[in-house]
């Protein structure tokens, strides 16, 4: 596979995840008919049937960042490694969250949205500015940068280890011990380690099978990952084994990327690859929206799935909006938008 093919490849499942991630916060029926018993069909369409498929989207993420991060790499390169991605990462991180908390504290002022943002408790001190900028208080989603600058912090500890086939394989063994034994461990979540380090293992010792010409073999291959993952997760769904879920989200990214030929993704819109700034910015038009039209819309199951079914489109649409706002200031605009140039001029 050419470079080219490859990144525009990386490019199109990141934003594919981006696309999972809005459609997995999206969820509405509660707002719109009440509580509801989970057996609703609203219910079981919105948290039921779409998070199962969906939820392989943040795994993949950390499995993407993961084979960028060691692909190719050698501790001779860690310094840049790192130095990208306080750029890329850890600044945007940062800032993003201290614009959550001012955009919570400015909201509670104004009647409207302090019912929409539903935060009615935000104290103002140097601990809660810390909170909230360094520990994600007031924007959640970013638990999942926090993962990610923590697996890079440690990632040359890991290299010594994943340099090595077998030391390797025992240390992904043994994260995935702790998966069963320390299922919500901190910091440091055991299972985004594992989807970290299994990409980064397989960029250290199988990136010519990873980015090898697609073939009617590697697309049987996928087939066979894809269901042999199905088959696992159910010890998950029956038996609450969660190794078993860990196993088919490896699986599942595994089996789509054999599966699927880079030059069926020849299309690709500069805009699809602004990934951070739609993760980062998406949540604020998604929950707007929701609850304006809940509010006006009260009742009606039509409309909460409707909303459900198009908020990917519309969040990436006020997401775009938004960023043509901000390219006019450029280095604002690569801060929150994870190191991107203004403008639509960069390939995948």
């Amino acid at each position: 596979m050419e470079e080219g093919d490859f990144r525009r490849k990386i490019g199109w499942f990141q934003f594919c995840c981006c696309v999972m991630v809005i459609w997995n916060h999206s969820g509405n029926a509660e707002l719109f008919l009440g509580r509801l018993e989970q057996s609703h069909p609203l219910m079981h369409l919105q948290y039921g049937i779409f998070p199962a498929i969906i939820r392989v989207s943040i795994p993949c993420f950390f499995m993407v960042s993961g084979y960028q991060f060691f692909r190719g790499f050698t501790m001779k390169k860690l310094g840049g490694k790192w130095k990208r991605r306080v750029k890329t990462l850890l600044i945007p991180y940062l800032t993003w969250n201290f614009l959550y908390y001012i955009g919570y504290q400015a909201a509670n002022q104004i009647f409207f949205l302090k019912e929409i943002v539903n935060k009615p408790h935000i104290g103002f001190s140097l601990t809660e500015i810390i909170q909230s900028v360094v520990f994600y208080r007031y924007h959640p989603l970013f638990w999942f940068m926090y993962q990610l600058i923590l697996l890079v912090i440690l990632a040359p500890v890991f290299y010594l280890v994943l340099r090595q086939i077998w030391s390797g394989l025992l240390l992904l063994m043994c994260l995935l011990a702790g998966v069963f034994y320390m299922p919500f461990s901190q910091p440091l979540n055991l299972d985004a380690a594992f989807y970290y380090l299994f990409a980064g293992f397989c960029a250290l010792h199988g990136q010519k099978a990873v980015e090898a010409t697609w073939t009617f073999q590697r697309g049987a291959l996928g087939i066979v990952f894809l269901v042999f993952g199905i088959q696992i997760s159910r010890l998950y769904y029956k038996m609450a084994f969660i190794p078993a879920i860990v196993l088919y989200h490896v699986l599942a990214v595994m089996g789509l990327w054999l599966l699927i030929n880079a030059d069926w993704l020849k299309i690709w819109k500069p805009w699809m690859g602004y990934t951070f700034f739609i993760y980062a910015f998406h949540f604020i038009p998604v929950r707007f929206l929701n609850k304006t039209m809940a509010l006006w819309f009260e009742g009606s199951q039509a409309m909460a799935l409707f909303l459900y079914l198009i908020m990917p489109v519309f969040a990436i649409a006020v997401c775009c909006l938004t960023a043509k706002l901000l390219w006019p200031f450029p280095k604002v605009w690569s801060v929150l938008s994870g190191g991107k140039k203004a403008y639509l001029e960069e390939k995948p």
